[in-house]
């Protein structure tokens, strides 16, 4: 199986070869001047006028007032000026919660059919609509192969194929029976594809987060909850671990300088998962007054997947009465996650596309909205707000002199109409030019 992956990765980096030679800086002293017409530096400060956005090495040098010429900038290298003086620059977009191997054409239901170089094909497409959109750093939440995400990711950093910044999970944590294990299927093919991420008791769930970083995890998912649909994924359901376990995941992560997430949707689950010690939280749909005061005390990210409800409402798929279902508690989550916003909960973008459609995560930002937020907060949760829960402020979430060049610029003012961040024509990431129309 690996040499099957290694050899479609191979294939897939012939392909986009000659794509990303063009794309690639032929020097690396070589210089980028973006003149931007309206430049967000920072999200969260006011935005300025006629910006030249300086780049060399793959990270922003310097920010000049004014549009520079090549010719005015003293530098025995190259220089090569971008004319984006009628489009709106800003850092590039983070999603905090993609699935890249999962997708229509890599259902759930079949991980039995699929093999790992299938999923890797699936993760290298989604990944392409994903930077394509927008979004220059993703967190992987969960693969339908470990192998197969780790693999995309590493090409990614190589520089083989075009793709967003990935930090992966690998397999969830799930207790047996959790929302990560296998349901009704045989037996013996549940044991033969038992998930290493399944674990039980505090021992075994330090075991599960060690063999997540043993395959290359950078950041560990725990399924605190079953999902929407579970049975145990209910309002009042309760969490799916106990506490000890709980606590032992999010030590033992954290010895290993690794983020935890947890899915949670009931209240319990939510609150267990905040009470030990997690970073973030996704869905995080039915909290209650004290799970706001543990995310504020915690200073835990929220990552809300507000825009899901609206998907699910839309999917052809879904039988209306589920619709109607859906709507209703639609309101009340909402209701729910504006009230977290007003009393300074923070939040970070996360689309769960995968779930979703990949390439439309910034869907989520319009949900922001809809719940209350400023275009400008909308922003900050998918820029400096994500790269606070990454831990590498130092390097993403804004346009500063020393940070990562990952810049991208929208057609109109998403400061004036949020839905501009759909409209992404130009996109650089780690300095390399990836769209540009």
């Amino acid at each position: 199986m690996k040499r099957l992956t290694t050899l479609i990765l191979i294939l897939i980096t012939i392909f986009y070869g000659a794509l990303l030679f063009a794309m690639t800086p032929t020097g690396g002293d070589d210089i980028t001047i973006i003149h931007a017409g309206t430049l967000l530096a920072v999200p969260g400060t006011a935005p300025k006028e006629r910006q030249s956005l300086v780049i060399s090495n793959g990270k922003v040098i310097e920010i000049i007032d004014g549009f520079v010429n090549a010719e005015e900038y003293s530098t025995e290298s190259n220089v090569t000026t971008v004319d984006l003086s009628q489009r709106f620059v800003m850092p590039g977009m983070m999603d905090m919660h993609v699935h890249l191997t999962m997708d229509n054409r890599a259902a759930r239901s079949n991980f039995y059919k699929t093999s790992d170089a299938d999923f890797a094909m699936v993760a290298v497409e989604n990944a392409s609509l994903t930077l394509m959109a927008g979004v220059t750093t993703v967190r992987d939440l969960m693969a339908m192969s470990g192998e197969a995400i780790m693999a995309v990711r590493d090409a990614i950093n190589r520089g083989v194929i075009p793709g967003p910044r990935i930090i992966a999970a690998g397999y969830a944590l799930s207790a047996t029976a959790g929302h990560s294990d296998h349901f009704n299927v045989r037996e013996d093919f549940a044991q033969l594809y038992h998930s290493s991420g399944v674990c039980d008791g505090a021992v075994d769930c330090r075991r599960a987060v060690r063999d997540q970083y043993k395959l290359g995890a950078e950041v560990i998912k725990i399924m605190a909850t079953g999902g929407g649909g579970d049975r145990n994924g209910k309002k009042d359901s309760a969490a799916e671990m106990f506490s000890d376990e709980l606590v032992a995941i999010v030590q033992a992560a954290h010895r290993l300088d690794l983020k935890v997430t947890a899915h949670a949707h009931g209240t319990d689950g939510i609150n267990a998962a905040l009470e030990a010690g997690v970073d973030s939280v996704e869905h995080s749909s039915y909290m209650d007054d004290t799970s706001i005061k543990l995310y504020r005390k915690t200073g835990a990210h929220l990552v809300a997947t507000a825009a899901l409800p609206k998907y699910f409402q839309q999917h052809p798929d879904i039988p209306d009465p589920v619709k109607m279902g859906l709507k209703v508690k639609a309101v009340e989550v909402n209701e729910l996650l504006h009230k977290a916003h007003k009393n300074g909960v923070l939040f970070s973008m996360g689309s769960d596309a995968g779930i979703s459609n990949h390439g439309d995560n910034a869907d989520e930002l319009l949900s922001y909205v809809e719940i209350g937020m400023t275009p400008m907060e909308a922003i900050e949760t998918a820029t400096v707000n994500t790269a606070a829960l990454l831990g590498m402020s130092d390097k993403l979430g804004s346009l500063e002199p020393g940070k990562i060049a990952d810049v991208i610029a929208l057609d109109r003012d998403p400061l004036q109409d949020i839905s501009a961040v759909k409209e992404v024509s130009y996109v650089m990431r780690n300095g390399i030019v990836f769209k540009h129309r």
